[in-house]
């Protein structure tokens, strides 16, 4: 997913131009905190809706908090420049959503709009159980360092092991509900260092993230290939799967392959990994 400010029609078509799967439009941080100019992004999405061809891509929209005078014109936006999905931010409570909820079902042409809330805050990462399980409309859920880091009173470091717990326990909460889960790879220090992305990006595919939020559009093709499986990850899948396949016929629950133990876990693995690799063209579903 790449960050791009609501504000900037040249901006927005730079970022549909780009390799990522999803654009964010801001309307939120990324926009000056003025009626003007909350105002003019509203209607640079709209007219950008329109207008750019984002070649396939999901569009989804950060509205600003309902703490502000500018998220209810947010969603009506949305739903005129026919917005799927919107990121409704800074929510502590399953109560601070469900009002936004009441918001989108006001509007007859928002009917199919979904919400991928951004858990940001101490309040979210507390009760992020309770909004997946209590809160209609959800298909995700982002996690958002920035404001995270404000809200428990930390500091901007670039290593990821500082949000270990949050990071851990939204994925966990969003795989159970069957939530898509993201979080950012932001460089804080130095947007120009690649391998902090490169660590951000590693942690988020060990932790179990589907992908990461990135703010430039040179960080874009370092989140992809490492959240893309590589040949070899596709060759060893496909090893443990035919490896598996004959312990089984002998009525083995597992195999060693180099040495390695194989068993259902790692084929489990393996084929999510396969799964991924058909849908990004990487392997024929012949193959598995």
């Amino acid at each position: 997913m790449l960050l791009v400010p609501g504000s900037s029609l040249k901006m927005i078509e730079k970022a549909a131009a780009s390799e990522a799967d999803v654009i964010m439009i801001d309307l939120d941080d990324a926009v000056v905190y003025e009626d003007d100019s909350k105002l003019g992004a509203q209607r640079t999405l709209i007219e950008a809706m329109g207008k750019v061809d984002f070649q396939g891509k999901e569009v989804v929209v950060r509205t600003n908090a309902i703490d502000t005078p500018w998220w209810q014109s947010d969603i009506a936006a949305c739903a005129e420049a026919g917005i799927r999905v919107i990121m409704p931010p800074k929510a502590d409570t399953p109560a601070d959503l469900l009002t936004v909820v009441k918001r989108i079902d006001a509007i007859p042409s928002a009917a199919a709009m979904t919400m991928w809330p951004m858990i940001e805050t101490t309040g979210a990462i507390v009760n992020c159980e309770s909004i997946a399980a209590e809160v209609p409309r959800l298909t995700g859920m982002c996690f958002g360092i920035g404001d995270y880091t404000v809200s428990v009173g930390g500091h901007f470091i670039d290593t990821p092991d500082r949000v270990a717990y949050p990071l851990g326990k939204m994925v966990c909460v969003a795989r159970y509900h069957g939530l898509v889960p993201l979080a950012p790879a932001v460089a804080f220090s130095n947007m120009g260092r690649d391998s902090i992305i490169e660590e951000w990006g590693s942690y988020l595919r060990k932790l179990g993230y589907d992908g990461a939020l990135v703010v430039h559009p040179k960080h874009v093709p370092i989140i992809n290939r490492i959240f893309s499986p590589s040949r070899e990850d596709i060759d060893a899948a496909l090893e443990m799967r035919d490896a598996i396949a004959q312990a089984r016929a002998a009525n083995k629950a597992a195999v060693i392959i180099g040495g390695k133990l194989i068993e259902k876990v790692n084929i489990d693995i393996a084929a999510r990994t396969l799964a991924i690799a058909e849908k990004l063209g990487l392997v024929d579903p012949q193959e598995w």
